[in-house]
């Protein structure tokens, strides 16, 4: 019996399960580990501060400058799920893995995963499932 992985992910959540096959053959999956990254649901100004005195003036001080907070905080998750699926993979006894990731980031974390993980992975989605149900999900991968 060959063991399969799904893979979920969108910026917020992290969801990995394993397909489970009964003695009728039917397969089933099961969630394994399920991360939500409280993080990215702050706003933020939850997340740097201003205190009095920290953003004094505007001009050669830097106050008011765009420094693409939300753009590093985008590939510093992208980086971190990619080490999350790498650990996982490491971790899991598998024959192959299925992923899903919403086309925005699906290819920059496929990117970051080791070559060798890579090829063990048969099917990629460009989807958020992260939503959808346990009992749907593997409808997604075998139409």
């Amino acid at each position: 019996m060959s063991t399969k992985l799904i893979i979920v992910t969108d910026l917020q959540r992290f969801k990995l399960f394993s397909i489970k096959e009964d003695p009728m053959g039917r397969e089933s999956v099961e969630l394994v580990q399920s991360i939500d990254s409280l993080e990215t649901h702050l706003r933020l100004r939850e997340k740097v501060s201003d205190r009095k005195g920290n953003f004094q003036g505007v001009g050669a001080s830097g106050s008011g400058e765009n420094h693409n907070l939300a753009l590093e905080e985008e590939h510093r998750r992208i980086k971190e799920i990619a080490a999350q699926i790498t650990n996982n993979l490491q971790a899991c006894s598998y024959d192959s893995w299925y992923f899903a990731a919403p086309k925005a980031i699906n290819n920059q974390i496929v990117e970051l995963i080791d070559p060798a993980l890579k090829s063990t992975m048969t099917i990629n989605l460009h989807s958020d499932l992260t939503k959808t149900p346990d009992d749907q999900l593997l409808e997604h991968f075998t139409k």
